[in-house]
């Protein structure tokens, strides 16, 4: 009992989540073979992709970032470069592409084998081309949920001779000193890109379409003036690096202001109170000057935490400036040399950027089966859209030994996602090692189990802010989309993933006799080298068979009396 067999996983995605995933397998996993599918060049991820201007993380740099590997950060909110760079290292100090990571490889079809077992997959190596197979018993989703962005239905878009980028796909680097730029979209990545550029450009075109709260970013207590980035001095680093305890109760405080804000996503809270009238006091005193867009774009019937905050110092400053120019209704359409707006007024731009977002209809982008049905029709609203159900984000109901890290209903917009992937994770080393130690083919989280949480998150959410009517990627770009995220707090969650919940899956076992995994009588600790009386506790707090005083027995033998 105990003997562990030898299985595979196969993770698609090389972003933060797997980079943890390998570190943690390496420490605590054995008998696992492990293959990494990227579809990019390197690893990262959305850090990797997106390098757009201003392009920042809205949690504070000291609280994303993994508990077993500390950094001193140069910024508050660390932008895209330098958060790449951290994962970069881990993968460098780690030797992972080597070791399992293949780069420039994309998934086009997973299947699952219920005769044997595994997940079968056809993987195209984008260099070449080539289409390989692979097989594993256990299939684990690391894509992340931005990660497949698309420009935006706009007539003309393509036939611009200008320079047209896409925020998730931008030219880093590029010059935009001086010219006519028109950045098409205000969400998360749109007013960061204007925010950043306003002061650099000639003029600048932008559509604020939807209402729109503009606040601060996450911890805003520690940030800068107005909530404002902020560079560590060399006085705050040397600090930190000086003082790893009181660097940890910063972190720690920090954490603690980030796991108040679920106050303010509940509906009729005093926190939401305060937060809706301290957010429209700030956007009424800097947008000031041209009351007809405040009255536009500051809503009236939600409140903040509807849509994701985003830190944009400057967004609402650059809304108002001179050589800024503020579009409320659709754009007309796009022409070779600029766009027409909504009353048919042509104006000419050098620069488009689209800041359009990402498909974030949880569907995937190839088949992806099992028992005969594909995700794409179970998840499928039968109009083009997604109707999604998952079993407590990590799993899908009736797919068999897959994992997410944050599916549908997941903690989407609860602070950093870093403690999240370590207790994803965690949990996902439990049961593939219950699946390794006691022989079991297939563990599938239970449709009528998965149905009745999400019944329990719809009822909950209609009591939070993330149902209001705004356009959200929570809800897929949609004003009454479906709020597929977690209904309750971080503490919440990582509370109930504490530990798996065997009794909510169906579990399948390779041997006829369930108890077939107790073998032979004897457990593996009888001959690994482990401490056989580990129930007593560990001597040296080390789990091993002791080097035992052989003159002990000397001393407390009762023979040793008769003498």
């Amino acid at each position: 009992m105990g003997t562990k067999r030898r299985i595979k996983v196969v993770l698609m995605g090389a972003g933060a989540s797997t980079l943890n995933f390998l570190k943690k397998a390496e420490e605590q996993l054995d008998q696992v073979d492990i293959t990494v599918y990227e579809k990019n060049r390197d690893i990262g991820g959305t850090w990797l992709e997106n390098r757009y201007p201003g392009c920042a993380c809205d949690i504070p740099s000291v609280n994303y970032q993994f508990s077993w590997k500390i950094k001193l950060w140069s910024h508050y909110y660390s932008y895209s470069p330098e958060i790449w760079r951290y994962l970069k290292d881990i993968e460098e100090e780690n030797d992972f592409i080597s070791k399992y990571i293949k780069l420039r490889h994309q998934i086009e079809h997973v299947e699952w084998d219920d005769e044997v077992g595994v997940w079968r997959f056809k993987v195209r190596d984008l260099e070449t081309g080539k289409v390989s197979d692979d097989e594993a018993e256990f299939f684990i989703n690391a894509g992340g949920v931005l990660n497949s962005w698309k420009w935006p239905t706009i007539p003309g878009l393509h036939d611009f001779k200008g320079k047209l980028m896409h925020s998730a796909n931008y030219e880093e680097g590029y010059n935009l000193e001086g010219k006519k730029v028109a950045v098409i979209g205000a969400g998360s990545s749109g007013v960061q890109i204007v925010a950043s550029i306003q002061k650099k450009v000639d003029t600048l075109y932008h559509w604020v379409r939807s209402p729109i709260w503009i606040t601060a970013g996450f911890a805003q207590t520690w940030a800068g003036t107005d909530g404002a980035n902020f560079e560590y001095s060399e006085e705050q680093r040397k600090f930190l690096q000086e003082n790893p305890k009181k660097y940890l109760e910063y972190r720690k405080q920090i954490e603690n202001e980030l796991n108040q804000r679920f106050k303010f996503i509940i509906k009729g809270s005093e926190e939401a109170n305060q937060a809706r009238e301290f957010s429209y006091q700030e956007m009424a005193r800097k947008l000031a000057s041209k009351p007809r867009l405040a009255d536009k774009i500051i809503p009236k019937n939600f409140n903040p935490g509807c849509r994701r905050p985003t830190p944009a110092p400057g967004y609402l400053e650059a809304l108002v400036a001179p050589n800024s120019h503020i579009f409320t209704d659709a754009i007309g359409s796009i022409t070779p040399t600029g766009f027409t707006d909504s009353t048919g007024t042509h104006h000419d731009v050098d620069v488009i950027i689209c800041a359009t977002g990402f498909d974030t209809s949880w569907l995937p982008k190839f088949p992806f089966v099992a028992h005969g049905t594909d995700l794409r029709d179970l998840w499928s609203d039968g109009k083009g859209g997604s109707d999604v159900t998952s079993y407590l984000s990590i799993g899908i109901p009736t797919f068999p030994n897959h994992f997410t890290f944050c599916g549908p209903y997941g903690p989407l917009g609860h602070g950093s996602f870093m403690p999240l992937i370590e207790k994803w994770t965690a949990y996902m080393f439990a049961v593939i090692e219950k699946a390794q130690v006691e022989r079991i083919k297939a563990l599938t989280p239970k449709m009528t189990i998965s149905r009745q949480f999400r019944q329990h998150a719809d009822l909950f959410l209609q009591r939070t802010a993330w149902t209001s009517p705004c356009r959200s990627w929570f809800k897929q770009g949609k004003i009454d989309g479906q709020a597929a995220i977690y209904p309750g707090s971080r503490l919440h969650f990582l509370e109930l993933l504490k530990r798996p919940r065997y009794e909510d899956y169906e579990i399948e076992y390779l041997d006829d006799n369930c108890f077939a995994w107790l073998g032979n009588g004897f457990e593996t600790r009888e001959f690994d080298g482990r401490d056989i009386t580990n129930y007593l506790g560990l001597l040296d707090a080390k789990d091993e068979q002791p080097d035992y005083d052989k003159e002990l027995i000397n001393v407390l033998a009762g023979w040793t009396l008769d003498k």
